[in-house]
């Protein structure tokens, strides 16, 4: 998509003169709209380096079905926050943006300037606006909270979770999420609300350049099985053995990831290899579509550039 881009041009590189030293250039977009190729293409025009703002790209385990950047590609151009996290660990936002924090200052000693890379909606959030302030939920505070869930059912324990903080429930339904907001009581006996209304953190403090790559929805669509095809030729079913031979806990990220989660119920002997490949192309589709929503709704791009 990106090869008929003119980049000095669509990233007004001749008026910004982008510094190092104060700014941060954000390439968003769906996924498979092509923001890695469009951004390696800008890195080497204003000596930037890319830094990953996915949530499955940040996994070690997941260099296929993350679409991950070539060996060849790292090598032209640093890359930051790829393929660092291992698979057991419930990584969060938190712990990226903290990350982040120590890498940008690293960049800034190269003296090359930052370019956040990404499609996951929270992630660049928490770049632009920061975090509400909650405190880390301790791991025994966490199993107590699935206790009592597994203990009295998820409609009794929405309704719990209802009379401490209507407000949140009423957005966040789900069982994950109402999971958190329990455990956020249990510690610090105040909810999810009074938390939210706190003033955020951690966000950068360097003038942001927020760019989005958008396209015709149903070309993503085609892309995006197209990859998903080239994937599992190119070895994506083994990468998913490698997860599910350490019988990875299933409520972890990673096993919830596209692709992933219905790869593994193939493993599991629960469907056959067409229905997770099904599965996996219409959770994907579904995907670019809470993306562009989100797109649309929370993210204000300083430019948006429509790839055909």
């Amino acid at each position: 998509m990106s090869s008929l881009l003119n980049v000095e041009v669509s990233f007004d590189i001749a008026k910004n003169q982008y510094n190092y030293e104060n700014d941060l250039l954000i390439i968003a977009g769906p996924t498979c709209v092509g923001k890695s190729s469009i951004a390696m293409k800008l890195a080497k025009k204003i000596n930037g380096v890319l830094i990953n703002a996915d949530s499955v790209q940040v996994y070690e385990d997941l260099k296929l079905l993350s679409a991950r950047p070539s060996e060849e590609d790292m090598q032209q151009i640093p890359h930051f926050l790829y393929g660092y996290v291992k698979s057991q660990k419930n990584y969060s936002i938190a712990d990226w943006l903290q990350r982040l924090s120590k890498v940008l200052l690293d960049v800034d000693k190269l003296k090359k300037t930052a370019i956040l890379v990404g499609g996951s909606g929270l992630y660049l959030n928490a770049v632009i606006n920061g975090l509400a302030p909650i405190p880390r939920i301790r791991e025994e505070i966490k199993k107590e909270s699935l206790l009592k869930l597994n203990e009295i059912g998820i409609d009794s324990f929405k309704e719990l979770n209802f009379k401490i903080d209507p407000k949140f429930v009423l957005k966040n339904p789900d069982k994950h999420r109402l999971l958190r907001l329990y455990g956020v009581f249990l510690q610090t006996k105040k909810n999810m609300t009074f938390w939210y209304e706190k003033p955020r953190q951690g966000g950068t403090k360097k003038n942001i350049y927020s760019f989005l790559i958008n396209s015709d929805r149903k070309l993503i669509y085609k892309r995006c099985e197209l990859r998903f095809d080239n994937m599992l030729e190119k070895g994506a079913l083994d990468e998913v053995k490698k997860i599910h031979d350490t019988n990875i806990d299933r409520s972890l990220p990673i096993a919830k990831s596209l692709g992933v989660k219905w790869l593994l119920s193939y493993l599991d002997k629960k469907m056959s290899f067409e229905e997770a490949v099904r599965l996996s192309k219409r959770d994907t589709r579904r995907y670019v579509k809470r993306q562009m929503t989100w797109f649309s709704h929370n993210y204000i791009p300083y430019k948006t550039i429509y790839m055909k």
